[in-house]
């Protein structure tokens, strides 16, 4: 049963590299330990980035990152049921590490996380290992609307991010439609808990092949929707008549018909509108 505190904003106490923070943190997946945190300022890093050339800035900011995190980043702690996984997800994103900030997020590093309201119920008072990622903002394709899932653009797209991680050697493992964002132009591949090496001789075909048919399947059921729809009438109010209109047909009640005296066929009827 999920605690009544996982959607309100906790206090995480954070050591990454030589810098120590506490930030406010952000259940955004029931069931995960994956939050989104709210960096606080670092006047130093700020003073650097004003004073200092681009490229010692660039410099610094591959060498020290925790003083050069954005203002938002998503936090992913280790699950200790899935050890593994998290480990398998650091592997994955350093293998990737040349499509970092375009094709997947950033990888900004591994932290330490001290949170005293989980420790609370657990035994081990030890910091849990987590990453801080970059905070995409973009639409999963499972929340796009259907007809542009469809686009021949975003498919492109999708068979272009597919590419590329045959060409690294990367099966995703984990290819849903939640799982990729579109942000922009681009699809940005997320969530490598489940990656695997691909063979030399093998393709990512089989993964992408099935995220069409996941398409192809939300089309066919907006299509069944949309059919259902049109069967079940369109009303307008003419001389003191509800008439409906459907497949060519007039079907005229009287404007005094009850809901219990309505035929079960006939869909919901709007006394009062011109056209509904």
């Amino acid at each position: 049963m999920e605690d009544d505190d996982d959607n309100k904003i906790t206090i995480k106490d954070i050591q990454f590299g030589f810098r120590r923070f506490r930030a406010p943190a952000k259940r955004i997946y029931a069931n995960r330990n994956v939050f989104l945190l709210d960096i606080p300022p670092n006047p130093i890093a700020s003073w650097l980035s004003f004073w200092i050339p681009q490229l010692i800035r660039s410099w610094l900011q591959r060498l020290l990152p925790e003083w050069f995190l954005p203002t938002t980043v998503i936090l992913k702690e280790r699950n200790p049921t899935k050890a593994d996984s998290y480990e398998n997800e650091i592997d994955t994103y350093l293998h990737l590490r040349s499509l970092q900030g375009t094709h997947i997020p950033r990888l900004f590093g591994e932290v330490s996380v001290n949170d005293p309201h989980a420790q609370r119920y657990q035994i081990s008072k030890r910091p849990t290992p987590a990453i801080l990622l970059e905070n995409v903002e973009g639409v999963s394709l499972h929340n796009l609307p259907t007809e542009e899932l469809g686009n021949p653009r975003l498919l492109e797209e999708l068979q272009n991010i597919y590419a590329l991680l045959t060409e690294k050697g990367v099966v995703h493992g984990d290819p849903r439609l939640h799982n990729f964002l579109r942000v922009d132009q681009r699809i940005v591949a997320i969530d490598f808990e489940f990656s695997n090496p691909l063979p030399s001789d093998m393709t990512n075909e089989a993964e992408l092949e099935g995220l069409k048919s996941e398409i192809r399947k939300r089309e066919r059921q907006a299509q069944g929707a949309e059919s259902k729809r049109l069967v079940s009438g369109v009303y307008f109010l003419e001389g003191g008549s509800l008439v409906r209109k459907r497949l060519g047909t007039d079907l005229r009640s009287s404007s005094t018909t009850t809901h219990n005296e309505q035929r079960s066929d006939e869909g919901p009827v709007y006394p009062g509108s011109s056209a509904i």
